[in-house]
């Protein structure tokens, strides 16, 4: 029952959202909101405040810059059910990616990212002019069986491309050199939607880059720790998506920004806090931290506007396996994602 009422209100949501789209209502707003769901259980489970943490092959999402940190090769995934139980959920969202390092401190990846809703039931429209016709005369009151059924599949594919650039800073006599590095990453992004028989594409780019200073050598304190600060510009061209009703929606500029601070306790402990903000929409403020131990066990807690979010990872061999629980106002959500580094 209870997955009966959740189907029914997800498909209430699809259908006021395509209302919305074909009334030319809110013009863009939901445009590609697939794509603000997050990627990788890690990230999520600090609550996505990752723009100045970001450094595993989910980077591309995040801060593409953050790329440029992996020196062996990734590949990643991720499953998450949107509502429901794992095995069943009512709708799947999945992302998988290759990232690559090249020479010269470069790093290429390739990485898909798809929502995927079945069997969302359409109803005939209402017979009658009025609610007192229908009460009246039982004929015109609707059977509750859907005409039939539509899909909705959204994807997109992300070409991403980051690098390193790293120079030690002269403070002084009284100094050591500081080591700072300030990666640079962009991404190229094919997007594509097909709700029924309505179908949209579109290409769009997101740039971002990082500041990080190692403030062991800032103050000539082994273990002091690394300060960071992230910052992406995501559709910076105004993405736009074509529909074949020839309806054009266009994505505004986000600018999403963070700092990071990790400090290792020992050589086999660390903990790293993060802040996030970005302004699209109405904006969002996120908080994560993350607790890493013994090279192979992590714990994580966040904030997601308010959202509690947590997690937890370990390391078995050449595997990373990560898990993130997220609260939300229709059901909890749980992210379960994989990371094998070769």
């Amino acid at each position: 029952m209870r997955r009966f009422l959740s189907k029914i209100r997800y498909s209430v949501l699809i259908a006021v959202v395509m209302w919305m789209a074909g009334a030319n209502l809110y013009a863009g707003k939901y445009a590609n909101a697939f794509l603000d769901i997050g990627c990788g259980a890690r990230a999520l489970g600090m609550g996505g405040a990752v723009t100045a943490h970001a450094d595993d092959g989910t980077a591309f999402y995040w801060n593409p810059a953050g790329l440029s940190l992996i020196r062996k090769v990734q590949f990643t995934g991720m499953y998450g059910p949107q509502f429901g139980s794992l095995a069943d959920p009512l709708a799947a969202y999945h992302q998988l990616g290759l990232t690559i390092p090249l020479r010269g401190q470069a790093v290429i990846a390739v990485n898909w990212i798809c929502l995927a809703v079945d069997q969302i039931p359409v109803y005939p429209e209402l017979a009658g002019n009025s609610f007192y016709e229908r009460l009246m005369n039982a004929t015109l009151r609707p059977s509750g069986e859907p005409q039939g059924y539509l899909s909705d599949s959204e994807n997109a594919v992300f070409i991403s491309f980051a690098k390193q650039n790293a120079f030690f800073l002269d403070l002084g006599w009284d100094f050591q050199h500081v080591r700072i590095e300030i990666p640079f990453g962009l991404n190229f992004k094919w997007i594509r939607q097909q709700i029924g028989d309505y179908q949209a594409s579109g290409l769009g780019v997101d740039v971002g880059g990082m500041l990080r200073i190692h403030l062991d050598d800032l103050f000539q304190f082994p273990g002091a720790g690394l300060l960071s600060a992230g910052l992406q510009l995501q559709d910076v061209t105004r993405t736009s998506m074509s529909w074949n009703t020839r309806r054009q929606e266009t994505v505004p500029l986000n600018l999403r920004w963070g700092t990071a601070y990790r400090h290792a306790f020992r050589d086999d402990l660390t903990v790293t806090f993060c802040v996030d903000g970005e302004t699209r929409w109405e904006g969002a403020t996120r908080f994560g931290v993350e607790l890493f131990g013994w090279d192979r066990i992590a714990l994580r807690l966040g904030s997601d506007s308010g959202r509690i979010t947590a997690g937890a990872g370990f390391r078995v061999l050449k595997l990373w396996a990560d898990y993130a629980f997220l609260s939300h106002e229709l059901d909890a959500l749980h992210r379960v994602s994989l990371t094998v580094t070769l």
